[in-house]
Order: structure tokens, then sequence, then C-alpha cells
């Protein structure tokens, strides 16, 4: 019963896109989640030999843990050219429209599919009794990395890739959450995901040309500050940086959450 519970809840939020190509992606999406457990289930009234089953059961179990793994390891390799160029600086992909795509959504998953992500979607309960959170948290941020990539794509005009140069004295940091909005979700909807891309370079994609009226600039100490604190306030529990005594220090003052 939990079960039907989870897949209502699901299914009530992806029917809510206005897009019917957007509802598609993410029915399929469900569904290759439940691949495994809906072949367990045929297999329990499978007449086969107990040590067939048994190996059967434990192959499906292993695609169970491991296929989406794979799914967005083959994402995030798709994308590896991408991020080759913006650790370079160049952002001439963004123009074509294939390359734009497989960046937002690669960018829109590297937000909502963390520990942080899912831990707070874990507590999104909506309006089906009997819904686990638990057990739809997994499959939640992705749809909705699917729903932001597809608004940004449609919005890509509006948004451009800033690169910023750090020259200061402190490096940029990184962390578990490894792209972040720096915009209040309760004051717009627009977004402004920052995303470190080494100790000198970061990048925002954004709307705001009167902040950001060129296409690269150098950011002073105080904004590297402000953007290493939000990446560490917004960690779960792991933070990454090229200078450890910088490190040090960073997490020994107070952490709070950007939003």
């Amino acid at each position: 019963m939990s079960i039907f519970r989870n897949k209502q809840f699901l299914e009530n939020l992806i029917a809510r896109a206005t897009e019917e190509r957007l509802r598609d992606l993410n029915r399929d999406y469900v569904k290759l989640t439940q691949i495994s457990f809906d072949l367990r289930e045929r297999l329990k009234s499978a007449d086969l030999f107990p040590e067939v089953k048994t190996a059967l059961e434990g192959e499906l179990r292993w695609a169970e843990r491991n296929l989406i793994e794979r799914y967005h390891a083959n994402i995030e390799s798709k994308c590896h050219h991408i991020l080759n160029s913006l650790r370079k600086g160049i952002a001439l992909f963004y123009e074509d429209e294939s390359l734009c795509g497989d960046f937002v959504y690669f960018l829109s998953l590297q937000f909502f599919r963390t520990a942080k992500m899912r831990k707070g979607l874990s507590d999104i309960h909506g309006n089906v009794p009997g819904h686990d959170a638990r057990r739809t948290a997994n499959i939640l941020n992705h749809i909705l990395a699917t729903n932001v990539s597809v608004g940004l794509f449609r919005e890509r005009k509006a948004y451009r890739i800033v690169f910023l140069k750090n020259e200061t004295s402190s490096p940029f940091i990184a962390g578990d959450q490894p792209v972040l909005n720096m915009l209040d979700p309760k004051a717009t909807n627009d977004l402004e995901l920052y995303y470190p891309l080494s100790p000198r370079l970061a990048m925002v994609l954004t709307k705001d040309v009167a902040r950001f009226p060129d296409r690269e600039r150098n950011v002073t100490l105080f904004e590297v500050e402000r953007y290493n604190y939000a990446v560490y306030g917004n960690s779960e529990d792991q933070i990454y940086s090229s200078d450890e005594d910088y490190l040090r220090q960073l997490v020994a003052t107070k952490k709070n959450v950007l939003w």
C-alpha cells in the first residue's frame, strides 16, 4: 500500500507540469527507477529452481543499488568536455541548443542531487496519506532537477554565464552541495546558480545584467569570502579547499544555511 501511496505522491507532482513532454520525461524516469522492483515481484511467482531465483534476486538488488548511479554517471560523462571548457573560462557551448540543454540539466542535477537536498526532500509529505517521503526523496530530486532545467533552457537567452576570476589571497572552496542558488527563493522565482570550478575560477548562471554587466570579472576578497561561506553553510558534512589553513579557519566559524 505504501508503494502505491508513494507513486501517487510522485504522480500528483508530475501532473502539475503544464507541458506534456515534461510530464512524460518525469514519468519515464519514475518507471526507470521501478524496473528492478517490478522484476523482483514477478520473480516471486516464477517457476524456477531456488538457487536460480536467489541468483536473479541478487542481480536485481545490485541493479537496484547501481542503476540510477550509472544513469547519472553517464550524464556527468556527457558533460565532461563542457566542464573542461568552463575551467578554461570558455562558454561558447552555451550558444549551442543541444549542449546548452545538456549543461543546464547537469547543473540542475548538481543542485538537487545531494545529501542535503535529499534530507530536505525527505521532510516533504504532501497530501497523500501513507506517503513515505524518505522513499521518494531520491526520485523527487530528479523530478525537480528536470523541471528546473527545462525552465532554464526555455529562458536560456535571458540567462548568461559569467566567470568570476579570483586573484585574492583566499581560494574558492567547493563542497558536497556543489551548486548554490544565491537568490532567496522566497523573494524571486529567478535563479543565480553559483558553481566553483577551481580555487581561482568560478561561474554564475544569472539574469542580472546590472550586477554582472561583463562576461567575466575579478572578484574582491569580500566576495570570495561570501561565496565560500555560502558553500560552507550549505554543505552537509564535506567541503574542499586547496589551502588547509584557510579551511581550518573557515570551519571554526559558525555555520549558517544560506536560505
